[in-house]
């Protein structure tokens, strides 16, 4: 049995045609946490049904192993609010007894450095906050905590790493607006995090994120103009 005071690991990775990108970021993520969930959008070849194998990890120094679990989802063009939406109900559903739970969600080239879940949830735990990342451009010292609340405004440093951050899986408001397909869901929802409990951020745990707009091209470029537009007309002006 957990203690009173246990807060579960999940976290949630869509992925699509990444297999070695995808092993790099399990290989960093496993021995951080207790679940994870891939959300594999139309892969060619499929990435492996892992449903409920435990992947041996050392998590804080003890002996344990992770849940891995792979929905697949064949949406193309795909709509990766809704996707990550997939894995953060499968959250929901695990600990619908009201347990305390942090979810990670991170892009399938991200690259968690080791103790970045310990860092990102102690400070979002400490201070209330309801969502954490790293800085966007690494702007912090190691260590320093920046909390921002409904006061900051909108910018492109005051807002959620969109590739690699964690949410409070307690939090009503942890979903993504699946009206922006593509871009902008990570600011709407950096925006309502700092508008409910805030958003921290934390130096000294940058997260590379190796195949960064690599994927925003074609449709999925003309996607994101409209999702920025969407995003203009909910809350009145563009995030940055």
């Amino acid at each position: 049995m957990n203690p009173p005071d246990h807060i579960h690991r999940l976290a949630v990775v869509a992925t699509h045609n990444r297999p070695a990108e995808l092993q790099r970021l399990i290989d960093a993520i496993a021995p951080q946490c207790d679940f994870i969930v891939i959300i594999d959008n139309a892969s060619d070849p499929p990435v492996p049904h892992w449903e409920v194998e435990r992947w041996p990890t050392g998590r804080a120094g003890t002996e344990h192993s992770c849940w891995v679990k792979v929905i697949h989802d064949p949406e193309q063009p795909p709509n990766l609010s809704r996707l990550w939406n997939r894995g953060l109900q499968v959250g929901a559903d695990l600990f619908s007894g009201g347990e305390r739970y942090d979810v990670a969600v991170l892009n399938d080239d991200a690259v968690p450095p080791p103790r970045w879940w310990d860092a990102m949830s102690a400070a979002m735990r400490s201070t209330g906050a309801d969502a954490a990342s790293g800085h966007p451009f690494g702007f912090l010292g190691p260590g320093e905590v920046r909390v921002l609340g409904a006061d900051t405004p909108m910018g492109v440093s005051n807002r959620l790493t969109g590739w690699a951050m964690l949410l409070r899986g307690e939090w009503d408001g942890a979903r993504f607006d699946e009206t922006m397909r593509w871009w902008a869901s990570d600011d709407d929802m950096s925006h309502r995090a700092r508008l409910a409990g805030g958003l921290v951020q934390i130096g000294g745990f940058e997260v590379p994120n190796t195949g960064a707009d690599t994927s925003t091209v074609g449709v999925l470029a003309e996607q994101a103009g409209r999702d920025m537009a969407r995003f203009e007309e909910k809350w009145g002006r563009r995030p940055w």
